[in-house]
């Protein structure tokens, strides 16, 4: 979801119509897309290289979603 595209055509469609509560909900969406593009990490959280036969195993939400990567 792309709230910085959603929070602009709400903010524009509120003014437009004069509708003072859509446009403020754009405002508020506008600004929270804009934080969190601002804000969001910019480095990796881990890094490996992987030699001929070693894989790393990776538990998303409980030990039936996993996924394996292997080298």
């Amino acid at each position: 979801m792309d709230l910085i595209r959603i929070g602009s055509r709400a903010l524009a469609r509120g003014a437009r119509v004069g509708n003072s509560g859509m446009a403020g909900l754009g405002t508020a969406l506008l600004a929270m897309g804009w934080l969190r593009k601002v804000y969001r990490a910019k480095e990796l959280l881990y890094s490996r290289t992987l030699h001929q036969g070693e894989a790393v195993r990776i538990r998303l939400l409980g030990p039936d979603d996993e996924v394996t990567i292997e080298g």
